[in-house]
């Protein structure tokens, strides 16, 4: 395609213009990244110097009473069971049981070539 030379020049013109705007824009954007990293920084001290103190004394002055005057019940202790051995065997048996049953499924749901049987095409 051809521009007579007042297009191009202003295509020219524009093209730099866009440029000189970009290379402006990401100068805009990491002084944004650098003023958010410090005010992230500083809202992290202020935190940690006066809002985090407060709240440690009021959760002390007001919620530690509260949970102190509640009147804990503890659960009865549940015995111990002795584990016979027969709930290991049975275990065992039901693991090799999936197992075998996993194989099997396997085995019925692989994919082989060769078991497809083409049909002739002699009609």
């Amino acid at each position: 395609m051809d521009l007579d030379r007042k297009t191009q020049r202003e295509l020219n013109r524009l093209s730099h213009e866009a440029h000189r705007l970009w290379e402006e824009q990401r100068g805009v954007l990491s002084h944004a990244k650098d003023v958010a990293r410090e005010a992230s920084r500083q809202a992290s001290d202020i935190t940690k110097r006066e809002v985090l103190p407060r709240a440690q004394s009021k959760y002390r002055e007001t919620v530690e009473p509260l949970v102190a005057r509640v009147p804990w019940k503890r659960a009865p202790a549940v015995p111990e069971k002795n584990s016979h051995p027969l709930v290991y065997i049975l275990m065992a048996i039901g693991a090799i049981a999936l197992a075998a049953i996993s194989y099997a499924a396997w085995q019925t749901l692989r994919a082989d070539d060769d078991l497809w049987v083409e049909e002739d095409e002699t009609s």
